[in-house]
């Protein structure tokens, strides 16, 4: 069969167009370019949504980092919804957690949890039916202390010496225990450096110690022991400027009127072992060696304690604590302390004991401080010691016997107990002439005499005496006493330490106060307002006194101490 021409024509083109590769590149681009387009856009939704997430992250972050700051005092739930608000973004929706870890009601913790739901229009993945790209964004945020500074602040005086009211020890042994303690607890948990612990004993006074009180400006009266004088104005602040000039405490005896020994009665600023202070330690091996060696003397001074133990902590003591470090008293790790006041992740705590009251504090008047005393005092065969006085003899003052103008009134005569008075020094008597070479002989200035004799001693023999009427020495004694010495009363003392625990508290200062054993109603008001509240005051007796450091140990142990 033949087919027509029309029927060939179109079978040929039929065939050629079969064979014709020309039409398939350009589906197979557009098919590639839908493709990207739709997988482009998808990608810019995809971006739009992290983009918008980090932004969110970011403002949410801020916001939970600002509410978790121990320095703001707002609601942290407020604080959260105002930055986000601020920021542009709806905090109707924003979950918020918070939870605060306190000490005695002090904040020393704080974590705030926050989740905000959100969701992004989307342009491309629309066409797959999903109009919305959601996200959930969280964050968390937490701020505690971490380096804490303490000052352990112990009365020592001598009525720590005596039984408990409930007969269960003596008070400084149960002191010592609880002590001990507490610093093992404090120090046994916490990481290297992040703890200082300071131990301030005081009774009459405080001995800051020779390395410590080398760090500070003070008079030079003597090196005997090492106490210094604080004024009313000292009260007010917590700081101690180590370049402003202190009164070095006069090295003298009180309450003892023992007019037989020389040297008898109790040290106004003691120096036996493990009264000086303990400056910023972490050492629990060191710390619990001082506590034992400590013994009870002297009457009580709460407010001169509590003004060192504030001052360890104030941020005036940096120059101090790094001469003691470059000396080698105290660890290096503890550079740049203390922190100053209200240092993030830092606390200060002082722990104020005592078991009694504030007594009067004694001090010498400056002239029988220094300077060249009328004493003369010579040795034979460097042990013996006679003292005589600089006192020529008069109406009042004689011994019956010619010549009655003598220039030297002995405490007790080489020769005669009955005859006090001669015109020559040991060394220069004629009567002595053998024994010159084994007799040394000098004027005292005033601080060498009080480190060899009580004012009592000095008052009866050698002032006392010089009067004709026997019956009148103790009554010299005693004006002697009086005219030597000034007196701070004990209100005064309430006064100061009322004031520098005021100073403390404004600086943020955690101060827990332990009164055992106390009888004086004036004195426990004194501890409980010192405190920072009355959670932090503790009124104990015997035992008792133990329980009450281990809740303060715990308490501060309840921190986070690592990082």
């Amino acid at each position: 069969m033949r087919r027509s021409a029309k029927t060939t024509m179109f079978i040929g083109r039929m065939k050629h167009f079969r064979k014709d590769e020309s039409g398939g590149m350009l589906i197979l681009m557009l098919a590639i370019f839908f493709g990207i387009t739709i997988f482009g856009g998808l990608a810019v939704d995809l971006a739009n949504h992290e983009r918008t997430r980090t932004t969110f992250q970011t403002h949410l972050d801020n916001a939970v980092l600002a509410a978790a700051s121990l320095s703001q005092e707002l609601d942290a739930e407020e604080v959260v919804r105002s930055y986000l608000l601020s920021a542009g973004l709806d905090p109707s929706e924003v979950e918020i957690d918070t939870s605060e870890e306190k000490i005695g009601g002090i904040l020393v913790g704080r974590t705030v949890e926050a989740s905000l739901p959100a969701g992004l229009n989307t342009y491309f993945f629309r066409f797959f039916d999903i109009e919305t790209l959601g996200m959930t964004i969280s964050s968390e945020a937490t701020e505690r202390v971490e380096d804490i500074e303490i000052s352990l602040v112990l009365d020592v005086s001598g009525s720590m010496g005596e039984r408990t009211s409930d007969r269960s020890g003596i008070k400084l042994d149960l002191l010592k225990n609880a002590a001990s303690d507490f610093v093992e607890t404090i120090l046994s948990d916490s990481e290297e450096g992040r703890v200082s612990i300071s131990i301030i004993p005081y009774s009459t006074k405080v001995n800051a110690g020779a390395n410590l009180l080398g760090q500070y400006t003070t008079t030079s009266e003597h090196n005997y022991s090492h106490c210094v004088d604080f004024e009313a104005n000292d009260y007010s602040l917590i700081s101690l400027d180590p370049t402003r000039q202190l009164q070095r405490t006069g090295h003298f005896q009180f309450q003892s009127m023992s007019t037989s020994d020389q040297s008898r009665g109790q040290w106004v600023c003691r120096y036996d072992a493990g009264f000086a202070i303990t400056p910023l330690s972490n050492s629990v091996a060191a710390l619990k060696a001082q506590i034992s060696a400590l013994t009870a003397e002297g009457s009580t001074s709460i407010d001169v304690g509590a003004k060192w133990g504030l001052a360890l902590l104030d941020p005036s003591a940096q120059a101090p604590v790094s001469g003691l470090i470059a000396s080698g008293v105290v660890g290096a790790e503890f550079q740049g302390r203390p922190h100053p006041h209200g240092a993030e992740n830092s606390m200060k705590v002082l722990v104020l004991m005592t078991d009694g009251e504030n007594f009067p504090e004694y001090r010498l008047e400056p002239e029988y401080a220094s300077g060249q005393s009328d004493v003369i005092r010579t040795t034979y065969n460097n042990s013996s010691r006679f003292y005589a006085v600089d006192a020529p003899e008069g109406s009042n003052a004689n011994d019956g016997r010619s010549p009655n103008s003598e220039r030297y009134f002995y405490a007790v005569h080489p020769f005669s107990s009955s005859r006090m008075w001669d015109d020559n020094t040991m060394r220069d008597h004629p009567d002595l002439r053998s024994y010159r070479n084994y007799l040394e002989e000098e004027y005292l200035d005033w601080p060498e005499v009080w480190a060899e004799m009580s004012p009592y001693y000095y008052g009866y023999n050698l002032y006392g005496k010089r009067s004709n009427y026997s019956n009148y020495w103790n009554y010299y004694m005693q004006q002697f006493w009086g005219n030597m010495h000034d007196t701070i009363s004990a209100g005064e003392k309430d006064r100061r330490l009322r004031q520098i625990c005021g100073a403390a508290n404004d600086a943020g200062i955690v101060i827990y106060s332990i009164g055992m054993d106390v009888d004086s109603t004036n004195s426990l008001n004194l501890l409980k307002d010192c405190a920072s509240s009355e959670t932090h005051y503790f009124n104990v007796e015997g035992l008792e006194i133990q329980t009450a450091f281990d809740m303060i140990a715990a308490s501060i142990s309840m921190l986070r101490l690592t990082k």
